[in-house]
């Protein structure tokens, strides 16, 4: 059984996706390479596209609001394995707790202040 689908984001748009992922601001690409979901460049672009032209945000307020989607749905990805996880709470206390990923990015895991 050939495996290679399951890692890439299926999307239903046309186009390349290196392109779309070239088009978009360096702080949102460096937020889709970091994160734990599998994001689709292509879809990301057209989220970005409609935040510009339909909700009429700045780029700068685009592309912020797109990097704090990313960060909550990575949340939500480590919390419900932690849910699903048998020592859960145990073995996951700042998950437990609320805190979010982005207060544990330091080196070595060591909380960024």
């Amino acid at each position: 059984m050939d495996n290679t689908k399951a890692t890439k984001p299926r999307s239903p748009l046309k186009g390349d996706p290196y392109r779309a992922f070239e088009e978009l601001p360096p702080e949102v690409r460096r937020a889709l390479q970091e994160s734990l979901v599998d994001w689709c460049p292509l879809r990301a672009r057209e989220w970005h596209t409609h935040l510009i032209r339909k909700e009429r945000l700045r780029p700068a307020k685009a592309a912020a609001a797109l990097v704090r989607t990313i960060r909550k749905m990575d949340h939500a990805e480590v919390a419900a394995f932690a849910r699903t996880w048998p020592k859960g709470a145990k073995a996951y206390p700042h998950v437990a707790a609320g805190a979010t990923i982005q207060r544990y990015r330091g080196r070595g895991g060591i909380p960024n202040g």
